[in-house]
């Protein structure tokens, strides 16, 4: 997949949740002109991040976007969003400025000894100044490691995602990962031609995914609130990205990944929105003593979760056998720990979930039908986005043009 078709899918994206966030707003939503151009604005520093070249850049337009969904986060104006937006900022803010004294050394190191990494990697014994740009490496993987909302930098994430409104949430979970992957790749790439065989900060990555994905999963079995579920799903999927990052996978595998979790976070969230609005109630034990639920709502949401994990022709589906087949081209075993981990979360998901269709089948409330059915509406065209992304890949990877 080309840069040209992210943009354009992530374009598309925007669009849908920006809808279901003007047309359909919740009662406690306010200002809506003012905080839809503060996610535009946060949406363009994205997509800057991620389409133009530079550590430093890239690293002041992603810290750009700390501070406006920081803003984003505070726009419900509940007791317990200011407190998360400035979690939010502080730990992001923590990681970011580690990232920029890795950027520094790492660049000011590499200037000083006038030689492309490529030759750099052939001599380093001749050059005691490699242990700087180890130090730099280190310090920005894990300090953009933070923003991405790995462990042990990871709280942040259940909380931001589920508190904020779930359109705020939608954008955040899709959007940012993607620029913070396409900053970190550079210094994945530089590990790997620098330190192939020994233990670097591009396998502590890969340590930070794996303890992320197995965190993620004991939670998920101690919750049994839908939005904080939610969240842990988007939290699993850091981690997957963490391995994928790992991997160093060429840009048509990146540029596809990143595409099917700009659409399938956007669709997770928007659908969780619509069941717990139409609940009325976010834990499970009070959803499951109401005597009935709008079962098209929890279906659109149960399919979501389906994308998520295990569907065939999903986006997810196919870039784990993109994983597992570079894994096995480059020896790299490992990496089957993404799609058997993601078994087992869906497993606890399922098992948590699906009792809910148990419940009687009735319409929505008739307090806010329109909004839901909006709401509804533009999820279905985000379904449809993601099936079509899934089934391309996946007929791409048949044709072994990946």
């Amino acid at each position: 997949m080309s840069l040209l078709i992210l943009n354009g899918i992530g374009v598309v994206v925007i669009l849908l949740i920006l809808v279901a966030y003007v047309l359909a707003p919740t009662k406690g939503q306010k200002q809506i002109g003012m905080w839809s151009f503060l996610m535009i604005v946060c949406t363009a520093l994205s997509f800057a991040a991620w389409n133009l070249e530079g550590s430093a850049l890239q690293w002041v337009l992603i810290e750009a976007t700390t501070f406006t969904v920081a803003l984003l986060i505070s726009s419900s104006r509940t007791s317990k969003s200011f407190p998360i937006a400035w979690k939010f900022l502080l730990i992001n803010s923590f990681g970011l400025g580690l990232a920029f004294l890795g950027i520094i050394i790492v660049t000011a190191t590499l200037h000083g000894l006038e030689h492309p990494v490529e030759v750099l990697a052939g001599q380093l014994s001749e050059h005691p100044e490699n242990l700087w740009i180890e130090i730099g490496l280190w310090l920005a993987i894990f300090g953009y490691s933070a923003k991405l909302g790995l462990f042990p930098n990871h709280v942040w994430v259940v909380d931001t995602y589920g508190d904020s409104p779930s359109q705020i949430s939608a954008l955040i979970a899709a959007f940012i990962p993607v620029a913070v992957c396409s900053a970190l790749r550079p210094f994945i790439h530089m590990d790997h031609q620098l330190y192939p065989t020994t233990f670097s900060a591009a396998e502590g990555l890969l340590i930070l995914g794996v303890v992320t994905m197995l965190q993620s999963i004991i939670a998920l079995y101690q919750r049994n609130d839908l939005r904080m579920m939610t969240a842990k799903v988007a939290l699993f999927h850091s981690g997957a990205l963490g391995i994928f990052l790992w991997m160093d996978l060429p840009d048509t595998i990146f540029n596809f990944v990143m595409a099917g979790n700009i659409v399938l976070k956007s669709l997770l969230f928007l659908t969780m929105g619509i069941v717990r609005m139409d609940a009325g109630k976010r834990e499970l034990s009070k959803i499951f003593l109401s005597e009935s639920i709008n079962k098209k709502a929890l279906t659109l949401y149960t399919a979501a979760l389906f994308l998520a994990f295990v569907l065939p022709g999903s986006p997810i589906f196919v870039s784990d056998l993109l994983l597992l087949n570079s894994g096995w081209t480059q020896g790299k075993w490992f990496v089957i720990s993404v799609p058997f981990l993601g078994l087992v979360f869906f497993g606890v998901l399922i098992y948590k979930t699906v009792p809910l269709f148990n419940l009687e089948d009735r319409p929505f409330p008739k307090d806010f039908a329109t909004t839901l059915r909006i709401r509804f509406a533009d999820s279905i065209l985000l379904f449809l986005m993601v099936l079509g992304i899934g089934v391309w890949g996946f007929y791409r990877l048949l044709q072994g043009e990946f």
